[in-house]
């Protein structure tokens, strides 16, 4: 018998040590992208495009729990492939239009809400500053819920910024209050608003030079954050060290954050300070959440998630009827468990690109007895309404 050759033993456990969590981070970074995997479609056949070449590219979509209208933030297809790439040259010859708001009926009815803003005199003139939507949230007076808040994340030329106008239900105009910008919000992507001032941002990631970006989201970095904005305006990191941190939306005291590159929903709890304090998370490895939706009647979230991050990116850049029809949509329902800080999951519609080339929000809408999912996208120029 040979001699038992511990050497070689140790070696090998020590590169068993070392490669396994690249082995695990290999395999996690393989599922995202959908290697290897084909989607077939899932309770689309009630499913159908409104809105054709109006409603183009709504990003998110929020709805009133009061009146049941939805208010979608939505723009340009061609200048939305300049800011979804930060880094990249910006062609500002492709903004054509400036982006806009729209609300909508549960009849697919819906018209544009004007931006306008206050002179030194008085007078509203059309918003004159740079508006590039992203991720947006409504506070509601809670004294009077026809008098609304909006809070827009807003990709102004050389720096990030949130925009916040004020709303009176059935107006056809919103007035800007006031647009901030700060280095701690560097990269927003969704935004909660928790009074008339008061907001959390993700900050998807640290890097604004484009290399550096694509190696830290390739890398599954950490690299994320959360901002606190308090009611003087003051800003501060809420939580840092999650690994690209997108929608966030809360229920009671509950502050929901999906994170893309570590594809979960994270539970966090507000500390007097205003920090985020971990309370647990639900994996979906196979996929990748986007924005949040809470439904206001029972806190079920809906996660609108890329079920193909490769070809997601691909049609990001280059939206074509050969990236459109191949990177695909997961909507999850996650239900808050009584017996732990997690989710059941359930998963109610799966397109493999066929509805719309992918999808970054899906909210509930109830209004005068019509109960419907309205699911948008960022580089689609419709909306999908379908049947719940």
């Amino acid at each position: 018998m040979a001699p038992f050759n511990y050497a070689k033993v140790l070696m090998a456990l020590a590169l068993a040590v070392v490669l396994s969590p690249l082995i695990k981070q290999a395999k996690t970074s393989l599922e995202m992208i959908g290697f290897g995997r084909t989607y077939f479609n899932v309770n689309t056949t009630s499913c159908r495009q409104i809105g054709h070449g109006v409603l183009q590219g709504c990003e998110d979509i929020i709805v009133d729990p009061h009146t049941g209208l939805a208010y979608l933030a939505c723009g340009n297809l061609a200048a939305r492939q300049r800011w979804l790439t930060p880094g990249d040259a910006y062609d500002v010859s492709r903004e054509t239009e400036m982006d806009r708001v729209y609300v909508m009926r549960e009849d697919d009815t819906y018209n544009v809400i004007q931006l306008l803003e206050e002179t030194a005199v008085g007078m509203l003139i059309p918003f004159s500053q740079s508006l590039r939507l992203h991720g947006f949230d409504i506070h509601w007076d809670p004294a009077n819920p026809q008098h609304m808040t909006f809070m827009f994340v807003n990709h102004q030329p050389g720096h990030a910024a949130v925009s916040i106008f004020t709303y009176a239900h059935g107006a056809n105009y919103m007035v800007h209050v006031e647009t901030v910008a700060t280095d701690l919000l560097h990269s927003p992507n969704n935004i909660l608003a928790m009074s008339q001032r008061a907001f959390y941002a993700t900050n998807d990631i640290k890097f604004d030079h484009h290399i550096m970006r694509t190696l830290s989201t390739n890398m599954r970095l950490a690299h994320g954050s959360v901002v606190y904005r308090n009611e003087t305006g003051s800003f501060s990191v809420a939580l840092a060290g999650i690994r690209y941190p997108n929608g966030i939306a809360r229920y009671k005291s509950q502050i929901y954050v999906a994170s893309c590159s570590d594809p979960s929903v994270h539970i966090y709890r507000a500390n007097a300070d205003n920090s985020l304090e971990l309370q647990g998370r639900t994996m979906f490895p196979d996929s990748i959440p986007d924005n949040l939706f809470v439904d206001p009647q029972n806190g079920q979230i809906y996660a609108t998630t890329f079920l193909k991050s490769r070809e997601t990116h691909k049609l990001f850049h280059n939206p074509s009827l050969e990236t459109s029809r191949i990177a695909g949509t997961r909507i999850l329902r996650l239900t808050l468990r009584n017996d732990a800080p997690s989710f059941d999951i359930e998963s109610l519609l799966v397109d493999s690109g066929e509805l719309m080339p992918t999808a970054t929000i899906a909210a509930v809408q109830r209004r005068n007895q019509i109960q419907r999912m309205l699911v948008g996208c960022v580089m689609c120029n419709f909306v999908v309404t379908c049947k719940l």
